[in-house]
């Protein structure tokens, strides 16, 4: 299962994959203590475009 790491800061919103929930989860910590808010990990549902179930702006998928 792919698990999606979506995060804002001041100016710009990314959303990160990873392959296990585990691994989302020491993302999202990381990104905390970076500065970064609204971070949350949700799980990846097929045929769901990221950027609709984020918000209407453009994102970054790494």
């Amino acid at each position: 299962m792919t698990y999606l790491i979506l995060a804002r800061d001041g100016t710009s919103q990314i959303v990160l994959k990873r392959d296990s929930e585990d691994a989302a989860e020491k993302k999202a910590r990381e990104l905390k203590e970076m500065g970064w808010f609204e971070v949350e990990v949700r799980e990846d549902k097929a045929g769901h475009p990221v950027a609709a179930t984020v918000t209407d702006r453009p994102s970054t998928l790494q």
